[in-house]
């Protein structure tokens, strides 16, 4: 357990929207998802959207959770389990195979696209590489339900298609998770997710220390925007708006 996890968890600190689960029943859900091959967001990335939804739900940040990227649902799975009750969870992904690099990204995204498009990119624990799997978004419904998260409650949206074309929010978000990799896809959720982060609402993006697309987009937004600023940096970034 992180001291950041352990600090936002002390008995002490008044809690405006407490989140439904214990310091150890986070911890225990992370090895969890982790064991059954749901998430690619190694140590410490589940842990950073843990301590991120703890932060945003003890400050009583105004606002929806978004996701942009899903993948297998892992960190959706985080998200949907550790969201106050009256929030809710917005999905966005193709559910299919990722859409190609630009010539925004490096040779870094489209080497690695190469891998995924040739069909030898392997998935996690010998498992079939998700972008392989056929009807996606019914594998992550099912995972999500596995985990006590309903995927067709009120509280929960899946969006398909392209963030070009899904991604339309219309109110204050409190959290937002970006886990899509390429330039171009993270310039759109900066576009369409920033101005509509409430103050002092958080968005993390997972391949800031993966891939160089991601970094620069994510980069010339910090420069551009000075209500912007990073909270963290362990392998993925977190950025908050200012609450002042």
């Amino acid at each position: 357990m992180s001291v950041l996890l352990n600090r936002l968890y002390s008995p002490w600190r008044k809690k405006r929207n407490p989140v439904p689960m214990t310091s150890d029943q986070i911890t225990k859900l992370i090895a969890e998802i982790r064991a059954s091959n749901l998430s690619y967001c190694g140590p410490p990335k589940l842990e950073n959207i843990a301590e991120a939804a703890l932060r945003v739900s003890n400050e009583g940040i105004r606002g929806i959770f978004i996701e942009a990227g899903v993948a297998l649902g892992g960190s959706a799975i985080l998200l949907g389990r550790m969201m106050p009750p009256t929030t809710k969870l917005h999905l966005y992904d193709v559910f299919s195979m990722i859409p190609p690099p630009s010539l925004n990204d490096g040779s870094d995204a489209h080497t690695r696209y190469d891998e995924i498009k040739n069909g030898v990119s392997t998935g996690l624990g010998g498992d079939k590489y998700y972008g392989y799997v056929e009807n996606l978004e019914s594998t992550v419904k099912q995972n999500l339900k596995r985990f006590n998260v309903n995927p067709e409650g009120e509280n929960v949206s899946f969006h398909k298609g392209l963030f070009s074309d899904t991604l339309k929010p219309d109110g204050p978000i409190a959290l937002a998770h970006v886990d899509c990799d390429w330039y171009d896809s993270v310039t759109d959720c900066i576009q369409r997710i920033g101005p509509h982060l409430s103050p002092g609402g958080i968005i993390i993006f997972d391949d800031y220390s993966s891939y160089s697309g991601c970094r620069r987009a994510v980069d010339e937004w910090l420069i551009s925007d000075p209500q912007i600023e990073k909270i963290f940096l362990r392998r993925s970034i977190g950025l908050r708006r200012k609450s002042s």
